[in-house]
C-alpha cells in the first residue's frame, strides 16, 4: 500500500447480520446524534475485547498491516467521526505523531480528551496489550503514552457539509482514517459517494496521501443502549462504485468470514445469539452471509 503513486487504503468491514428491532427513524440528524449518542455506553457495549475477540483482533491486525505500508510524509493524520473510539489509532499513533480527531459530538470528543489527559474511564488495556504484541513491544504502556502524545487536536466536524470544519481550516494530512462513520446515517448510495468525496478532498487529504475506511455494509440501523439510529444500506458494489466515482482505481479486495460465522450480528428473530457493533436487516440469501472485505485502491494522479 505504497502511496508514492497516491495510494488510497481502504479497510472495509462488510457485515451482514440479523435484527428484529424497529428503527426509531427520528434519530437521524447531527443534532439527534449529539443529544442521544452516549459514547461511553457505546464503548462498553461494543468494544469489549473478550466478547468480540475474533473480529476485534482481526481488525487490529489489519490496521497494523495497513499503517505499516503507509508512507509517513509529515506524520499528519486526520480521523473523521471518531465516536470516542481510539483503538483504530493505536498502530497509526506510533508512526503519525500529529493526529487530529473530529466528530459531530462534543461528548465523543470529550471521551478522547479524557483519554489523552489520562482521566479516561474506559479500559483499553487489553487492546494495547494485543497491539503491543503485534509490534513486538514488551511494554504496552509505551504505546499508550505515545498515542496520547500523538493526538494533538480534537475538533468538531460534520461530513454531511461541504466544509468539514465550519469555523476553521486544517492543513492537509498524510493519512485519513474514518471508522463506521459515513454509513452511520440514513443516506443514499449517492450521498455516501458525495461524503467520501468530501472527506478525501484536497483541502483535507494531501495528493499522495492515504485513507483507511472501516465500513459496515448492508446496515439498516445501529443502536446504543435503548437508542436506535438509522443507517445507510450500502453494499460492497456501491462502495466500489463510490471509490471509482471518487477517482480511485485498482481496487483490490480480500474476504474474511462465512455465513455460519456472524461475529458482528445481533440477537433477533432472524436467529443467532451474538451481538456486535452494527445492526442490519434480516437477510436469507447466501449472498448475504456474514463477511469481511479488505479493499485497497489507488487514487488517480
Amino acid at each position: 500500500m505504497d502511496i508514492g503513486k497516491i495510494a488510497f487504503l481502504v479497510l472495509v468491514i462488510a457485515v451482514s447480520g440479523t435484527v428484529g428491532q424497529a428503527v426509531v427513524s427520528h434519530l437521524s440528524t447531527a443534532a439527534d446524534y449529539e443529544q442521544y449518542f452516549n459514547p461511553l455506553e457505546y464503548l462498553n457495549q461494543y468494544y469489549n475485547f473478550s466478547q468480540y475477540q475474533d473480529v476485534y483482533k482481526w481488525t487490529l491486525v489489519e490496521l497494523k498491516r495497513l499503517t505499516d505500508n503507509v508512507k509517513k510524509g509529515e506524520g499528519r493524520l486526520l480521523e473523521v467521526g471518531i465516536g470516542g473510539v481510539i483503538s483504530h489509532l493505536v498502530s497509526a499513533g506510533q508512526k503519525f505523531h500529529h493526529i487530529v480527531v473530529c466528530d459531530h459530538s462534543e461528548k465523543a470528543l470529550d471521551v478522547v480528551r479524557d483519554f489523552v489527559s489520562g482521566n479516561g474511564t474506559f479500559d483499553w488495556s487489553s487492546t494495547f496489550r494485543f497491539v503491543a504484541n503485534l509490534h513486538g513491544e514488551t511494554d504496552p504502556s509505551r504505546m499508550e503514552q505515545q498515542l496520547r502524545r500523538s493526538i494533538k487536536e480534537t475538533r468538531n466536524c460534520d461530513f454531511t457539509q461541504d466544509n468539514l470544519f465550519a469555523m476553521s481550516q486544517l492543513a492537509p494530512v498524510d493519512l485519513l482514517i474514518s471508522s463506521l462513520a459515513l454509513e452511520s446515517a440514513r443516506i443514499s448510495a449517492a450521498q455516501y459517494t458525495n461524503a467520501l468525496k468530501r472527506i478525501t478532498d484536497d483541502r483535507y487529504l494531501k495528493r499522495g496521501g492515504a485513507v483507511i475506511l472501516i465500513v459496515a455494509l448492508r446496515e439498516t440501523y445501529w443502536n446504543v443502549g435503548n437508542q436506535t439510529f438509522p443507517a445507510a444500506h450500502i453494499t460492497k458494489s456501491q462502495v466500489e462504485e463510490a471509490l471509482r466515482q471518487a477517482e480511485f482505481d485498482d481496487i483490490e479486495t480480500a474476504e474474511f468470514g462465512t455465513k455460519s460465522s456472524r461475529p458482528i450480528s445481533r440477537t433477533s428473530a432472524c436467529g443467532g445469539n451474538q451481538t456486535g457493533p452494527v445492526g442490519v436487516a434480516c437477510e436469507n440469501s447466501d449472498s448475504d452471509a456474514s463477511s469481511f472485505l479488505i479493499a485497497k485502491a489507488i487514487k488517480r494522479v
